[in-house]
């Protein structure tokens, strides 16, 4: 039997935190030891993580160690309406106020990189500590964002040399598309961007999570960039035996920023309902998750506000269970200056629900090629109107003979054992 081994995850989203950020290290974490390797955890006990999910906690494997400790993190004294972590993107009404455009600004160019540098320090007093009482762990993995926890990495490594440091960008850092609207000055941006070079540099291995993710980040730093995609744990059931929703349901799960706004779906929609208005009596728009103020107009100057269902939140657990009966599961990437290497976590969730995937994004992207290659549903391009429309259609003719089925392919290159697997290879190389 080969000799177990050690690693330290440097994470910020951890359970109770739910989100996004939480599952990629939540699902790679539980085989970790059955390849041999013994996962310390160190993560916040205390952050204002946007949202919570104490649902999340069932699945925290009973092999890792969870090693926590407390976080000041200012912005958690303000309140959820001035917030800048609050709703990742999301404006609730026409106009942000003139504090919490000065909040963002201060969140810019004063918190660098983000709001939890201020973990920076204690992070690494602690670790340097549990490094020494631990001289099994030989391997370092910090994932970001927030990339606080990639600073944290570097300084255990600038001190701790024969440890390996893998950095794992689950998002970029200066390329991520809302970096302008943080509006960094002059002097913030040369700190930012000199930051994310020394990162790139020093790590001893570098991963992100799609190709273009990859290019970008190679171009920065000079260096290789390993590709390990998000994935999911797909569970085995049989799709044809789900009581999906009697409604012909479009829906969307996870936030909708405008830069998400799918206007090439409420045109399609309302061209459809103009031409076929009977499709009006089963047609359901439903929106779980925070929908930006912007969204909403769109979609009521589209003529679609009668057939809209708004949900706020629900838990992980109860947004999968919602996907498996969901008719149509839509999927929208953000429309922005990174968007060929969007691939989200959303994406791979979708394929476990078996049910069909109206794509949109754009064309020649990552998420163009993994839906092609899974054979996932529908894939089309921000101004693809036609092509939504006869997909629409078709589908809805499914429904409506009850015959709407639609099974993904090749999932096995994005199932979480695998993925985990491809990246434990990578640290023992």
């Amino acid at each position: 039997m080969a000799k177990e081994r050690s690693a330290l995850l440097i994470t910020y989203y951890w359970p109770p935190a739910g989100g996004a950020g939480v599952h990629r290290w939540l699902r790679f974490s539980k085989f970790f030891k059955e390849n041999n390797w013994n996962l310390h955890v160190y993560c916040p006990d205390n952050a204002a993580w946007p949202t919570l999910d104490a649902s999340l906690e069932k699945d925290v494997s009973n092999e890792l160690t969870i090693v926590r400790k407390s976080i000041f993190e200012p912005h958690k004294y303000l309140g959820k309406k001035n917030n800048p972590n609050q709703g990742s993107g999301i404006t609730q009404q026409k106009k942000g106020s003139l504090l919490q455009r000065f909040i963002i600004w201060v969140r810019g160019n004063l918190f660098i990189p983000d709001a939890r540098v201020f973990w920076i320090k204690p992070s690494v007093r602690f670790l340097s500590n549990y490094l020494k009482e631990h001289p099994n762990i030989d391997t370092i993995i910090s994932t970001g964002p927030p990339h606080s926890m990639h600073l944290i990495a570097q300084k255990l490594k600038r001190s701790h040399p024969h440890i390996q440091w893998v950095a794992d960008f689950r998002d970029p850092w200066t390329e991520i598309d809302f970096y302008q609207d943080l509006l960094p000055g002059k002097w913030a941006d040369n700190r930012h961007k000199k930051l994310e070079k020394q990162v790139l540099q020093e790590a001893d291995k570098v991963v992100t999570i799609s190709q273009s993710g990859a290019q970008d980040l190679e171009r920065i730093g000079n260096r290789k960039v390993e590709i390990i995609t998000n994935g999911f744990i797909f569970p085995e059931f049989d799709a044809k035996k789900v009581v999906l929703d009697p409604q012909f349901t479009i829906a969307h799960y996870g936030s909708m920023p405008f830069a998400r706004n799918p206007q090439v779906l409420w045109d399609a929609l309302k061209d459809i309902i103009n031409e076929n208005p009977s499709i009006t009596s089963d047609l359901k728009i439903r929106l779980i998750g925070p929908v930006d103020y912007n969204v909403l107009e769109k979609l009521e100057i589209a003529g679609l506000k009668p057939y809209l269902e708004l949900i706020s939140a629900v838990s992980h657990s109860e947004s999968i269970q919602m996907q498996c009966k969901t008719q149509l599961l839509l999927l929208v990437a953000n429309k922005t200056g990174n968007v060929k290497g969007i691939l989200t976590g959303k994406f791979f969730e979708y394929l476990g629900a078996k049910r069909p995937i109206l794509a949109i994004g754009e064309v020649n992207s990552d998420l163009g090629d993994a839906m092609k290659n899974t054979n996932a549903g529908l894939f089309a391009g921000y101004e693809e109107k036609e092509k939504v429309k006869d997909f629409i259609l078709s589908s809805y003719a499914k429904f409506k003979s009850q015959d709407l089925y639609h099974e993904a392919e090749n999932l096995d290159a994005y199932s979480s054992s695998a993925l985990a697997r491809k990246f434990i290879r990578l640290i023992e190389d």
